[in-house]
């Protein structure tokens, strides 16, 4: 899944910020590179802009709660009608959600059914790590539970003085059917020309300031 980004706007603010700082540009630009990374991570899913709290528990509730719409745990061998959780989660997951539910949910083992739940929650984060080989370049660890998992992808990142190319892959399966992904990567570029927007009007308040002019 490759997303493109317009990025005209966080460039203009890149362009201005630079002018004003007296650090070399590069170092400059990886910081923002760094930062809007930052920013992506915390949005990808279960992270959900204008959500604040622990996405993390947030994501575990929602794959228990997926799963339980399937099945339900059964102490009595005799009432197990299936063993394969597994298999029945994956016929039933679009966009890496369960999207509608089994009436009558499938009896399964309940030991099996509350290890199953627990492994699949040590999972929440895949979808984020696919950001975590860029972090590394950049200087950024993820939170723990996104950067123990493996989700496949890559981001090439190519920074100079002047400008910032950053060309995002990312190849877990079902990456491509997450809803608004891609306006959640554009919010996470948003907010972080909005911190450079904010750093701007400060050094144009101190510079007044010290002008002996009074800022608005």
């Amino acid at each position: 899944m490759s997303i493109d980004i317009d990025m005209r706007e966080f460039m203009n603010t890149v362009a201005r910020f630079l002018a004003t700082s007296k650090r070399d540009g590069l170092v400059v630009m990886r910081e923002q590179a760094r930062g809007v990374l930052r920013e992506v991570i915390a949005l990808t899913p279960p992270g959900r802009p204008g959500v604040s709290g622990n996405a993390r528990s947030r994501g575990a509730a929602k794959v228990k709660a997926d799963i339980l719409k399937l099945v339900r745990g059964t102490n009595a061998e005799a009432r197990v009608e299936r063993l394969d959780i597994a298999q029945i989660h994956a016929a039933n997951r679009r966009g890496g959600r369960v999207t509608s539910s089994i009436t009558p949910r499938i009896r399964v083992p309940a030991s099996a059914l509350r290890a199953y739940i627990q492994r699949k929650q040590k999972r929440v984060g895949r979808l984020a790590s696919g950001w975590n080989t860029a972090a590394a370049r950049l200087g950024y660890r993820p939170p723990a539970w996104i950067w123990r998992n493996d989700g496949p992808g890559s981001i090439e990142i190519r920074v100079t003085d002047k400008d910032l190319v950053i060309r995002a892959t990312n190849q877990v399966a079902y990456a491509s059917e997450i809803s608004m992904l891609n306006r959640r990567i554009q919010t996470a570029l948003n907010i972080q020309r909005n911190k450079m927007e904010r750093r701007l009007a400060y050094f144009m308040k101190q510079s007044a300031a010290r002008s002996g002019f009074k800022s608005s």
